[in-house]
């Protein structure tokens, strides 16, 4: 039982058993959250002849609570738990009192019907725009409602850090506009946002916590601004700075197959998560790090093409690798390793897992490796990076007619695109869809 006693329906768990004694509102047990309909919170409550002052609202208090209407709060609570509304799927609104001091993470993921978050004016903590959560001089962006119906969201220019889970299940918007102003984006903060399909990252970010898009379905590109200088992008693919790791893979991006280029020595977490699209994917002999869950849900992968002539070390405690290769279909994918390595692969933890390990690797780098050329686009303006002196450039419609075309004459170009719509842009051999 989670829960040291129950009053009018209300279970608590005690804080402090001396005076001046508190308690924290709580769930019935592990087996079941049973709050429903509409819960008032006192500010104090009575057992066994003691009178308990009710400060916080405790991790998942009211977690997964489904038929649950509305909680009022009362001004004696000062903290909210870790996921304590995590998907209340019918709460529409919620009130925080001025004496809340703080809020856990993942509070109100996966409220659907949240659609207004209000803090009261003379908290000092916290405050609110439009139903939106922000920390008190609104530097830090708390909560995005997910019921909001809105399919367009511009981030206030006071924004520096972007927190985690934020914008976590809002599956209405389709664009979400980042300031110059934010520096810091962190652990999934777009996570399930099934909507949106691109995102320009800004130069002003510096830090990207894991993966922020963390399984957002719809995303086909990720392009980061060219004078970012810690974080960039290939071809939609986002990597930090110098390419040396891989930072996310969108899974909706076009395409069957994709070779890790070979500047790459780690794969971050869940990177290739979900991406169903791809049937065959190259890991260079550079990787020493792949971490937890890279090719989580990639069932439709036929073809692992191993490079280190070592198997990467999936066992690591310091940096963990679960699950890298969960639900993918093992019997019949094909892992190709170097030849006189199968042995290896075939006794290492996870790597094991393989009915098909084909020795056939006979370099000691993929035959090919991602273009250099990189392209970016953001309020019409289109970026060409890395095309040689004198390549042709050459931007078209998807009907086919050309609405640009010179050599680079530097090592960026810059090219104004007239309308919003979807292009082709052709450098020397290679053609790249871009959306503006």
């Amino acid at each position: 039982m989670a829960y040291d006693f129950k009053v009018n329906g209300i279970f608590y768990s005690i804080i402090s058993y001396t005076s001046p004694y508190t308690v924290a509102v709580t769930f019935e047990s592990d087996a079941g959250h049973t709050y429903t309909g509409n819960v008032v919170i006192p500010s104090s409550v009575t057992y066994n002849s003691i009178s308990y002052s009710v400060t916080s609202i405790g991790t998942f208090a009211f977690g997964g609570c489904l038929e649950l209407l509305s909680v009022i709060i009362p001004t004696s609570v000062d903290s909210i738990g870790d996921g304590a509304f995590y998907a209340c799927i019918k709460l529409p609104a919620i009130s925080i009192p001025a004496s809340v001091k703080n809020i856990g993470n993942y509070v109100f993921f996966g409220c659907g019907a949240l659609t207004d978050i209000s803090a009261d004016a003379a908290n000092t903590n916290f405050s609110s725009v439009d139903g939106v959560l922000y920390n008190k001089d609104k530097s830090t962006l708390l909560v995005y409602p997910a019921g909001k119906p809105d399919v367009s969201y511009t981030i206030a220019s006071s924004v520096d850090t972007i927190g985690a889970y934020v914008f976590g299940y809002c599956k209405n918007l389709t664009s979400i506009t980042i300031p110059s102003s934010v520096v810091y984006i962190t652990h999934a903060a777009f996570m399930q946002c099934n909507g949106l399909t691109t995102m320009f990252i800004p130069a002003s970010v510096t830090f990207l916590n894991n993966n922020p898009f963390y399984d957002c379905a719809g995303m086909t590109a990720v392009t980061v601004d060219p004078a970012n200088q810690y974080n960039e992008s290939v071809d939609g693919v986002l990597y930090q700075k110098g390419l040396s790791t891989i930072i996310y893979y969108p899974p909706a991006k076009p395409g069957s197959s994709y070779i890790i280029p070979s500047t790459v020595n780690y794969l971050r977490s869940s990177t290739f998560m979900n991406c169903t699209n791809l049937t065959s994917v190259t890991i260079p002999a550079s990787v020493t790090t792949i971490r937890d869950h890279i090719f989580s849900g990639c069932r439709g992968l036929t073809s692992i093409y191993a490079y280190p002539s070592v198997p990467v070390d999936l066992t690591s405690a310091i940096e963990t690798s679960n699950d890298v290769f969960m639900d993918v279909d093992t019997t019949n994918c094909v892992l190709h390793v170097p030849t006189g390595s199968k042995s290896l692969y075939a006794s290492a933890f996870q790597w094991k897992g393989f009915a098909n390990i084909v020795e056939d690797l006979t370099s000691a780098v993929p035959p090919t490796t991602a273009t250099i050329i990189k392209i970016s686009v953001h309020d019409g303006v289109l970026q060409v990076n890395g095309a040689t002196m004198g390549e042709a450039i050459t931007v078209y419609t998807l009907q086919g007619t050309t609405l640009f075309s010179q050599k680079a004459d530097a090592a960026n170009v810059v090219i104004n695109l007239p309308v919003k719509g979807i292009y082709m842009v052709k450098v020397g051999a290679e053609s790249i869809k871009v959306l503006n």
